[in-house]
């Protein structure tokens, strides 16, 4: 870039980070890079700046330079929750929606910084895979490609199938066993009180046994890390690291997931008062202001086909933010049955900044949308149930479903696990010979067999010996057991 455009972005950043800050908005130190579009297709096709190789990493980015080419994306910005925060900028954008990206960068940049789900993460996860990505290339010259590219198939199937929260309570089985059945150490002795009880009965020695022995000592979702630590295969160490780096990843990418909506929405809505301010201050032209105007509306575009993260993030933020500051919630706004006088309701009670910088903190996407979408937002935004009709010529888009509380239903069961299927190890040992017994959390939502069955067989490569899980079938709805092991896969009704 030109030196007058870096000279103008770097007192934009300095515009930004005051009128950020008079807004309330907490940031950590944020570093830019400008890029070349090739460099930031890389960064979004291998989610990190430098990564591991895989061959799914190479699909990926053919399919956003294709979208990026044909004009179906633009990628602005990618943004990474490090301490500074660092952030990717195309050098292909005009100066004035640099500077909009940027204003939208210092708002994740805050929602990073405060939002509980990103506060237990790993801030040097940059470095981290920048490491592993070295360590991974000698694990191919001592081990080879195959060997390595074929655990990481098999780990990257079930990457998302981790639990979440684990970094805030972390707990190993023995202190999970010491949480459950700690009262098997001791024999209790009676209370003065006892005879008003009803008599437990008192597992004897064997069940004692048992339940100490029994792994997990309760239904896990971390799936991968039950395999980390407890694979009779007997992993090897580089094979462990191979897991373990893909968890971390995963762990580390977890909170973009769960709160997509959120923290474009956030984004979105603070990139739109900063750039305000920046016209009023007149450090952008009027001719700028027209780009702006442009590209912004583009990120807010309404698309029938799918969610705009950025377009409902922001609605609902810009709802919440008038709601409080009128005070139409609560059972008083609720019960009232007068139209006029809730259509002009306003106790002047000017919360509504501080209400969302507290859902900010707190909420993550599935209970922002439960909580928070309402009819007054789907409406404005058209945010209705589309469906295609073969009129013969062409394929026309109608409204299939308008009542908001379908929708908003149907919308919460969509997040509902952030898309993730979740499955519950129920049995490390099952029939007491190291079998692995697994179980889907049946909620209205059928498993792919296709994927199921390649999964199954990733699983089962880690695991080393047979494999369950019990489901739903995708088919029937009814009861199911999938069961491999060194002779494939069967499937049992019931």
């Amino acid at each position: 870039m030109k030196d007058v455009d870096i000279k103008k972005l770097s007192k934009a950043d300095e515009l930004i980070q005051r009128i950020a800050r008079d807004f309330g908005l907490d940031f950590m130190p944020q570093e830019f890079d400008v890029v070349p579009a090739q460099k930031m297709l890389e960064i979004m096709a291998y989610r990190l700046p430098v990564n591991y190789s895989h061959w799914s990493f190479g699909r990926d980015y053919e399919i956003e330079r294709t979208r990026w080419e044909y004009g179906y994306a633009v990628p602005y910005e990618v943004v990474f929750n490090s301490n500074p925060a660092r952030a990717y900028i195309m050098e292909t954008n005009p100066p004035s929606i640099q500077i909009l990206v940027m204003a939208h960068v210092y708002a994740h940049n805050d929602f990073m910084k405060n939002s509980r789900h990103f506060q237990v993460t790993r801030r040097d996860m940059i470095t981290s895979a920048s490491e592993a990505a070295s360590r991974f290339r000698a694990y191919e010259q001592d081990y080879g490609s195959d060997e390595v590219e074929r655990l990481l198939d098999a780990a990257m199937s079930i990457e998302w199938n981790i639990d979440p929260d684990e970094l805030i309570r972390p707990e190993t089985e023995d202190e999970a066993r010491d949480r459950l059945y700690g009262w098997l150490k001791a024999t209790p002795t009676g209370g003065g009180f006892d005879d008003l009880l009803p008599e437990k009965k008192r597992p004897d020695a064997a069940e004692k046994q048992k339940l100490r022995d029994k792994t997990p000592p309760e239904p896990t979702n971390d799936l991968l890390n039950y395999i980390i630590d407890n694979s009779p295969r007997r992993l090897r160490e580089w094979e462990k690291d191979i897991l373990t780096v893909v968890r971390n990843q995963a762990l580390y990418f977890m909170p973009y997931r769960r709160t997509k909506i959120m923290n474009e929405g956030w984004a979105t809505f603070w990139h739109e008062k900063i750039m305000s301010r920046l016209f009023a201050e007149r450090f952008l032209s009027p001719e700028e202001h027209g780009y702006y105007n442009l590209y912004n509306s583009r990120v807010k575009a309404h698309n029938p086909r799918t969610i705009n993260p950025y377009l409902l993030g922001w609605a609902l933020f810009q709802n919440i933010e008038h709601r409080w500051n009128t005070g139409r919630f609560g059972p008083d706004y609720e019960a009232c049955a007068n139209a006029a006088e809730k259509h002009d309701w306003d106790l002047h009670l000017n919360k509504g900044i501080e209400k969302i910088f507290e859902v900010r903190r707190t909420h993550m996407d599935w209970f922002f949308i439960d909580e928070f979408l309402n009819q007054d937002v789907i409406d404005d935004l058209e945010l209705y149930i589309y469906q295609e009709v073969d009129k013969t010529t062409h394929l026309d888009l109608e409204v299939k479903e308008t009542d908001w509380r379908r929708i908003k239903k149907m919308l919460v069961q969509n997040l509902m696990n952030w898309g993730i299927p979740r499955v519950l190890v129920l049995d490390g040992n099952y029939h007491n010979s190291s079998q692995l017994y697994l179980k889907h959390e049946f909620e209205g939502f059928p498993l792919d067999d296709e994927y199921c069955r390649k999964t199954l067989e990733h699983v089962h490569f880690l695991w080393g010996r047979p494999v369950y899980l019990e489901t739903n079938s995708p088919k029937t709805g009814g009861p199911i057991t999938y069961y491999i092991d060194g002779d494939g896969i069967r499937v049992r009704t019931g």
